[in-house]
């Protein structure tokens, strides 16, 4: 193999390493100490906040593992003692429970979405701040302050209310939603009044309200899709969990940037402020009709810890092995208030599952956490096309191999000019061959008279890449659609128990064994083999590593994905298959046009 081919095989490897080093699952070996640091910076611009403040956060029963090094002061470990009480308040869809340490949602169980080991789903499950918490000026600071919380037996509306001692009364009112319509069956409405009791004018210049967290669900979930997001100016914005991990040099493993411990940006226009997983979301949206003070967020505000996932999946192997949870903020305008004067702000809780089209709906651009990237128009398509599929079919399996071949219809004329072109290209290939050797000591000249060739017999050499090139944007739109669907959760498909997540049959040590991306790189090979070879040989020892970059993509991903790309496989093998017998076209040179008198 000569000097190019090596470089493209070692750019290949690259890749793979680089893959693994950014996607693959990362866990935590032990709870990560974070120190506190602070840079400060303009508007708009990323920087490093401060450790919650001496007020201090009272951890709930189930405790994050945070970070053991960060002292605690006397008023922490006082309010440490306060006991928390749980009230539950059940909508059709959703069990709340309500905790007096923060006066808001310390859980929220998906009564239609089963979690592992057939329990529910549930939101905020390891956070130590409620959903709806509130602090003032810092963020974590009095987040866990202790609330008298009240249920209505005939509304369902929860109430939590508190006077601090410096005079400021809050009350927080939780309507829970009452129907199962796609825009109010996860949407809890949240109406916070600020009354002065004291004697004088009260002033404050923000306060920070909180979104709960976000964990993995499963033990296999990528951290990337365990994100905070915001949504600012109509544009969204995130950081997954690794944004907050010490970066170091691949391969030299020289560090280039510690870790830091919280992110916090001081910005304008936040629309709303969310913690995600992979199929689950918690979003806070304020409420421009109900609110007197505004409804636009001017900062956001997260923190990473770890959590040992054992305590739910009890998985052997895991107790030692602890992912990565996200919990945030959204920083609110402040108020002044004289004394016996109130000012209430509204918000939307949306706590449920990452259904596209009701979170479109919800109004406030909260479809845009669904994150489908640069693609994200052919995401759309394909996804709402599957959906489609889907109520006809009731098989989120057959809708995806249908759509699959209804894409490979279309592209099928252009597959077969593809495969003519080829079979013209293999059968100039002794010429070509032979001017390779004819100026192999000087490759300009070479490529000169290629395409010189090309041209007089009117052949593109691309055109045999072109269905491929079609097929990238499809790819990703795949690729970014089906790592969010959730309607493909609990998916089964012959052998496949759920199409979200890999169809792992069995372990050989810790390695699991995936059918279908072995399936796909099985067809991926055939498909080559019948494929016209074209090109010269270093190409085309270069393209067998093309199977394997795609089973890099694909192995721990979705199944469905590799069900797509395996469908696709086995369409483009028949259609070999009928034309490859076909006779093509001998290549004639083109006839020069005559000139005009």
């Amino acid at each position: 193999m000569d000097r190019k081919g090596l470089i493209a095989i070692s750019l290949a490897i690259i890749v793979l390493i680089v893959w693994q080093v950014k996607f693959a699952p990362k866990l935590a070996t032990a709870p990560a100490p974070s120190a506190s640091a602070k840079t400060t910076g303009t508007n708009s611009t990323p920087v490093i906040a401060p450790a919650p403040g001496s007020s201090g956060v009272s951890m709930r029963a189930a405790t994050p593992l945070t970070d053991q090094s960060q002292p605690q002061s006397a008023q922490q470990q006082q309010q440490t003692n306060v006991a928390e009480s749980l009230q539950k308040a059940a909508s059709p869809s959703v069990e709340y429970s309500f905790t007096n340490l923060g006066g808001g949602i310390a859980r929220a169980a998906l009564l239609k979405h089963e979690g592992e080991k057939g329990s529910h789903v549930v939101l905020n499950e390891f956070g130590s701040l409620a959903i709806g918490a509130i602090s003032e000026e810092q963020p974590g600071e009095g987040a866990n302050e202790p609330y008298n919380v009240t249920i209505n037996a005939q509304s369902g509306d929860v109430v939590c209310e508190r006077t601090g001692t410096n005079g400021l009364q809050i009350v927080k009112k939780f309507t829970l939603p009452k129907s199962t319509k796609d825009t109010e069956e996860y949407v809890v409405n949240l109406d916070v009044s600020f009354t002065n009791r004291g004697a004088q004018p009260y002033q404050s210049r923000s306060f920070w309200i909180y979104t709960g967290s976000a964990a993995p669900i499963h033990q296999n979930d990528q951290p990337r899709y365990t994100l905070f997001e915001w949504l600012r100016g109509g544009k969204p914005r995130f950081i997954d969990v690794n944004w907050f991990a010490a970066k170091s040099i691949p391969l030299l493993g020289i560090q280039r940037q510690p870790e830091r411990p919280y992110f916090s940006e001081t910005t304008d226009n936040v629309s709303w402020a969310a913690v995600t997983s992979q199929y689950f979301s918690t979003i806070l949206t304020p409420d421009a009709a109900n609110s007197a003070n505004g409804a636009k967020g001017i900062g956001v505000w997260a923190h990473r810890f770890s959590v040992d996932l054992e305590t739910r999946l009890r998985a052997e192997g895991s107790s030692s092995l602890y992912p990565f949870a996200v919990e945030g903020a959204l920083e609110m305008p402040g108020f002044t208030l004289a004394s016996g004067q109130s000012a209430t702000q509204s918000f939307n809780i949306f706590a449920g599952p990452k259904l596209y089209n009701t979170l479109n709906k919800l109004g406030h651009g909260e479809g845009e956490i669904m994150n489908f990237g640069m693609f994200g128009f052919v995401s759309k398509i394909l996804l709402s096309s599957m959906q489609w599929l889907h109520s006809v079919t009731g098989s989120y399996a057959f809708a995806i191999i249908l759509l699959t071949i209804c894409i490979r219809g279309v592209l099928w004329p252009l597959q077969n000019r593809a495969t003519q072109s080829m079979k013209q290209m293999q059968a100039l290939q002794p010429k070509m061959n032979e001017l390779r050797e004819k100026y192999k000591d000087d490759p300009a000249r070479m490529n000169q008279e290629l395409m010189k060739v090309y041209k007089e017999y009117h052949i593109n050499p691309f055109s045999g890449c072109l269905p491929m090139f079609v097929q990238i944007p499809v790819f990703f739109g795949f690729y970014a659609m089906l790592g969010t669907a959730i309607e493909l959760r609990g998916s089964h498909f012959l052998w496949v128990h759920d199409l979200s997540q890999p169809d792992t049959i069995f372990h050989i040590g810790s390695m699991p064994v995936n059918v279908l991306p072995l399936c796909m790189a099985a067809t991926m090979l055939f498909q080559m083999h019948l494929t016209p070879k074209s090109g010269d040989q270093t190409q085309q020892k270069v393209m067998m590593f093309v199977p394997l970059i795609f089973v890099v993509f694909c192995y721990n991903y979705a199944s469905a994905l590799a069900l797509y790309w395996t469908v696709q496989n086995l369409f483009s093998i028949v259609q070999l298959y009928i034309t490859r017998n076909r006779t093509a076209p001998v290549p004639v040179k083109a006839t020069p046009a005559r000139k005009k008198r």
